[in-house]
């Protein structure tokens, strides 16, 4: 039997009062929300377009408001709990994403909390839609409601290819999460349309073939050092510069080899996973962003995975907070499973001296080699060379700088630079004098560019580093690593001047004299069959083959 009618109906007249009231606020919140021009735009059209579809469907136009105002709703609230949750804001791949049922049970397990205050929301606005729908009296004509939601569609099409690039700190920053959320439809539809989160093809190749059991007897303890916004003042042949810097920048058998990394000014995510997981953050397309998020949970044999089944002890230093864009969630799914972060380093200041995070490294060692013969892995961060360049670091230190007359900026980037140096090479004395029988390889890397550097490279000084678009071979991505020893006489690295970051993790073990295995062999065989190239290898059927065979042997999941 069918329910009978509600005794009161809300009548005609203030339903449409209501429903213009709550658009008309729903577009000012948007208006206040969403800090950029063109994603005001595409949030308001497609939030009408919605409003138009559901008046469409229902024919009530306070129902219709309703929804649209509760969906947008949702998508906030969703897009706060999961940025604090996992450090990334709501997507469209989290649909694909949460088929997989062990993806799932594993966010339903780990973030209990903000999963059980979506689904009381959830309730809560379908009940309160129900009543609305219940009691609602007035019609709307399914003519006009569908002309308003064409209208909201063709204008949210034609601004929508018109958006800037996202730029690569907006999937964590207050603002943009509804037109956020809602371009993430392109980028989810792009990598359907490729068959996943990162692009595979080629001829299949052999299968990769299991790790063997590893045999490390007498292995070096490894420092892995993340040299943050640092890069050779070499790359610019006209800058005049205290030339005493150069030696930082040198291997143990005295060559400068220059890194190709893919982000400039800031994003050092995108590099970090690169030299990690030994893939270019390029084969995810405009989902590269979301690279260590998204492929938390989802790789195997990566640089610490490996070391770890070589008996490695594996830490961590960084200068954020754990939670600080999912930072834990991410090292510690790779194998990292001890993070000294912010809290737990007692980092009380935005930009430590690089001798701080020395210092505990120092501590971490001489405790982990009192106790145990096991070699150890650590992954150190710094952040000395850090912006912003516009206030002088550390007043007090006597250091050389730019050339008189050299840009504000640039002054204060080579006067960090000096600082860098300094601390880089106090570790190395303190390693040598602490611990005179351990063996150590040291291999440091600058992640990108500082965004110092844009006049440069020709840009203006007022342009922000998201903003920058930059060809592949601009010295703008260009950095360097070096693989140095205390106590320890590495391998010469390969010869070539270029390597690009995906690279360096297989340089990183095999100045190890680890064993490696069969995808970090391949790695090594590719990087000198394409001149250091990865990406943009010329055999890009290569490339692609060896992800699909990654794929294939399941050490990258793709969905």
């Amino acid at each position: 039997m069918s329910a009978s009618p509600p005794a009161y109906r809300l009548p005609a007249w203030l339903s449409v009062a209501l429903a213009l009231i709550t658009a008309l606020l729903l577009a000012g919140w948007i208006w206040r929300h969403e800090t950029e021009p063109a994603a005001r735009v595409l949030a308001l059209a497609v939030t009408g377009a919605l409003a138009g579809l559901f008046a469409l469907a229902g024919r009530r136009p306070l129902f219709a408001a309703a929804a649209a105002a509760s969906v947008t709703a949702a998508i906030y609230a969703v897009a706060i709990l999961k940025r604090a949750a996992e450090g990334m804001i709501f997507h469209a791949w989290d649909f694909i994403r949460f088929l997989s049922w062990s993806d799932l049970s594993g966010s339903l397990s780990q973030f209990p909390g903000p999963w059980l205050a979506c689904a009381a929301g959830a309730a809560a606005i379908i009940g309160a839609l129900v009543l609305i729908a219940r009691f609602e009296r007035a019609v709307t004509g399914r003519g006009w409601a569908a002309a308003f939601a064409a209208l909201c569609i063709a204008i949210a099409a034609a601004r929508a290819p018109g958006l800037p690039e996202r730029g690569h700190t907006q999937y964590f920053w207050d603002g943009l999460y509804i037109s956020g959320f809602y371009r993430s439809f392109g980028e989810t539809a792009e990598a359907a349309r490729r068959g996943g989160l990162f692009e595979t093809g080629g001829a299949r190749g052999p299968a990769l073939a299991a790790a063997p059991k590893c045999r490390a007897p007498g292995a070096p303890h490894i420092l892995l050092i993340h040299e943050e916004s640092v890069t050779p003042p070499s790359v610019f042949p006209g800058l005049a510069y205290d030339h005493a810097l150069d030696p930082f920048f040198l291997s143990q058998d005295g060559a400068l080899r220059h890194l190709r990394v893919e982000t400039y000014g800031g994003a050092s995510w995108l590099t970090q996973f690169s030299v990690l997981a030994g893939v270019s953050a390029r084969a995810f397309g405009s989902m590269s962003n979301f690279v260590q998020p998204f492929m938390s949970g989802r790789l195997r044999e990566t640089v610490p995975q490996v070391l770890a089944d070589c008996g490695y002890r594996n830490m961590m230093f960084t200068a954020w907070p754990k939670q600080f864009m999912g930072v834990a969630r991410f090292y510690e799914s790779i194998g990292i499973t001890e993070i000294f972060d912010q809290k737990a380093q007692g980092n009380i200041d935005e930009n430590p001296r690089d001798r701080f995070f020395f210092a505990n490294l120092l501590r971490q060692i001489g405790a982990h080699t009192a106790a145990s013969r096991q070699p150890l892995f650590a992954y150190v961060e710094t952040m000395s060379a850090h912006w912003p360049y516009n206030m002088k670091y550390e007043p007090w230190a006597e250091v050389p700088g730019g050339a008189p007359g050299a840009d504000p900026e640039v002054h204060e980037y080579l006067r960090r630079l000096a600082l860098v140096k300094m601390d880089d090479d106090w570790l190395r004395a303190e390693l040598a004098r602490r611990f005179p029988g351990e063996a150590f390889l040291l291999v440091r890397y600058g992640d990108h560019h500082p965004l110092a550097t844009r006049t440069l490279i020709g840009l203006p000084q007022d342009i922000e580093a998201q903003d920058i678009h930059l060809p592949e071979d601009s010295p703008g991505f260009t950095t360097f690593y070096a693989v140095n020893g205390v106590g320890y006489a590495p391998p010469a690295p390969p010869a070539a001047d270029m390597t690009d970051a995906a690279y360096l993790g297989a340089i990183l073990l095999d100045a190890a004299r680890l064993p490696l295995p069969a995808s970090w062999r391949e790695r090594l065989d590719m990087m000198s069959a394409c001149g250091g190239r990865y990406w943009s290898c010329a055999d890009h059927d290569r490339i692609l083959g060896f992800q699909r065979r990654l794929s294939d042997a399941g050490l990258m999941r793709t969905r």
